[in-house]
C-alpha cells in the first residue's frame, strides 16, 4: 500500500518529537543529577566544588557550580530552550494530525462524533486553564506544605481525567492528559526558568546579586518538570493500548499511573534514599493492573429493556479487543485476526452480525484457551450482545 504525503509527515513529526523529547529530558535529568551531587554534604565538607568526568577517551571535564553573587556568574550561559519549544510544537502538531483518527479527539465517550470546533475549544481551554491553576497553586506557597500540594495536585488531575472521560473517548483522554503535562513542563521552562536565567545574566552585567526569589522559583519548577517526565511518557505510550484506555475506570487507572511514575522518578534521582517511593510505585501499578484485569463494568440484566451501545462495547472491549485490535494486547495471533478490529464504534457496528454469530449462535468466540475454557464471557453477556444486534446495533 502506497503512503501519501500525510503519512510521511506524520512519521517525520513522530521522529522529530521523540528526538526533541530525548534531548530535553536528558538535559533536564543531567542537570538535576549534577545539582544533587553538588548538594552532597560530605563533598561540601571536603570543600569539593567540581566533578571530573572521563568522556570516552577525549580527556576529563571539570563541572563547577557557582554562586549567585556577581563574581560567581559566568559570561557564557547555555539555555536549554530550543529542545523545549521544538518538542512542544511538534507534539501539538501531532495532536492535530491524530485528531481525526478513530477514537481520537473527534470521538465522544459514547462513540459519537464531536464537532471539530468544539473539540478544539475544549483542548485549548484545558491547556490554558491547567497552566493557570497549576502555576497559581504552586506559587501561593512555593515550597511550604509540599506533600499537601502534591496530594491536591494529583486529586485535581484525577478530577480532570474523570471530566474528560465524560466528553472524549478513552484514547483521546490519554492523549489530552499527556499533552497537558507536557504543556505544564513547557510553561515552567518559558515562563519561570528562562526569566530566572535572564535575571542572572542581567545581574552579572549590573554587578549585583541575582533576585533569589525568582531563582528559587525556577529551581522548584525545574524539579517539578523532572517529576512530570515519566508520567508524560507513560501517557503518550499508553494511548496505543486499548486494554488500558478503553477500561470503564480508565480515569482511575491513569491517575494511579501518574502517581506511580512520579514515585519512580523520585527513586531514580534519589537513589537508595528513594526506595520507599519505588515500592509505593510498584503497589500503585499493581492496583492499576488489577483494575484493568479484574474489575468489570456494571452489567445490565439480560432480561431488561434495550441494550445500550455502551454496554455492548464494554463486553466487546473486555473479551474481544485483546486480539481484535490494530494494537492487540494478546499478540499470539498478530494484529486484527481476520482483518477484523473493534477499535472504532463503526467497526463494531459493521461486524455486528458476525459478532452475534460467533458469540451467540455458534459460540466459537471468544476463542478457547489450552485449558478448554473460554475467556470468561458469560451467558448473560452473550444474550446482551445478541439483543443489541437484533435491535439494530445502534451506536447510542
Amino acid at each position: 500500500m502506497a503512503w501519501n504525503t500525510l503519512d510521511w509527515l506524520d512519521l517525520m513529526l513522530r521522529w522529530f518529537h521523540i528526538m526533541g523529547g530525548i534531548s530535553w529530558i536528558g538535559g533536564s535529568l543531567y542537570l538535576l543529577w549534577l545539582d544533587r551531587i553538588f548538594a552532597d554534604p560530605e563533598r561540601a565538607a571536603k570543600g569539593e566544588h567540581g566533578e571530573p568526568w572521563m568522556i570516552d577517551q577525549a580527556g576529563s571535564l571539570l563541572v563547577e557550580k557557582l554562586k549567585l553573587e556577581p563574581d560567581g556568574l559566568t559570561k557564557t550561559h547555555i539555555w536549554f530552550k530550543r529542545e523545549t519549544i521544538l518538542t512542544w510544537v511538534s507534539g501539538i502538531l501531532l495532536l492535530v494530525m491524530v485528531a481525526p483518527l478513530p477514537g481520537s479527539l473527534l470521538t465522544g465517550s459514547g462513540g459519537q462524533p464531536i464537532n471539530a470546533f468544539t473539540s478544539a475549544a475544549i483542548v485549548v481551554a484545558l491547556l490554558a486553564l491547567s497552566w493557570f491553576c497549576y502555576d497559581l497553586l504552586w506559587r501561593l506557597s512555593l515550597s511550604q506544605k509540599t506533600a499537601l500540594l502534591l496530594t491536591l495536585s494529583i486529586g485535581l488531575f484525577t478530577a480532570v481525567a474523570w471530566g474528560l472521560t465524560q466528553i472524549f473517548s478513552g484514547r483521546a483522554v490519554f492523549l489530552l492528559l499527556g499533552s497537558t503535562l507536557g504543556s505544564l513542563m513547557m510553561g515552567n521552562v518559558w515562563f519561570r526558568i528562562l526569566p530566572a536565567l535572564k535575571e542572572m545574566k542581567e545581574a552579572r552585567q549590573e554587578n549585583r546579586m541575582a533576585e533569589p526569589t525568582l531563582c528559587t522559583l525556577a529551581r522548584h519548577r525545574a524539579t517539578h518538570n523532572s517529576y512530570l517526565i515519566f508520567p508524560t511518557v507513560v501517557l503518550m505510550l499508553s494511548n496505543h493500548y486499548p486494554v488500558i484506555y478503553s477500561h470503564w475506570l480508565n480515569w482511575i487507572v491513569v491517575s494511579l499511573l501518574l502517581a506511580a511514575f512520579v514515585g519512580g522518578r523520585h527513586m531514580v534521582v534519589s537513589g537508595k534514599a528513594g526506595l520507599w517511593a519505588f515500592y509505593s510505585a510498584l503497589i500503585l501499578v499493581g492496583i492499576a493492573v488489577y483494575l484493568v484485569a479484574a474489575v468489570n463494568p456494571p452489567r445490565e440484566s439480560a432480561d431488561s429493556g434495550n441494550v445500550s451501545f455502551t454496554t455492548a462495547r464494554g463486553i466487546i472491549v473486555m473479551h474481544c479487543l485483546s486480539c481484535h485490535s490494530t494494537v492487540p494486547a494478546d499478540r499470539s495471533y498478530g494484529p486484527a485476526p481476520g482483518k477484523i478490529s473493534f477499535d472504532r464504534p463503526e467497526d463494531i457496528k459493521r461486524h455486528a452480525r458476525r459478532i452475534k454469530v460467533s458469540t451467540v449462535t455458534i459460540k466459537t468466540m471468544p476463542i478457547k484457551r489450552d485449558s478448554g475454557q473460554d475467556n470468561g464471557m458469560t451467558k448473560a453477556e452473550r444474550e446482551l450482545l445478541g439483543r443489541w444486534v437484533d435491535a439494530g446495533a445502534k451506536l447510542e
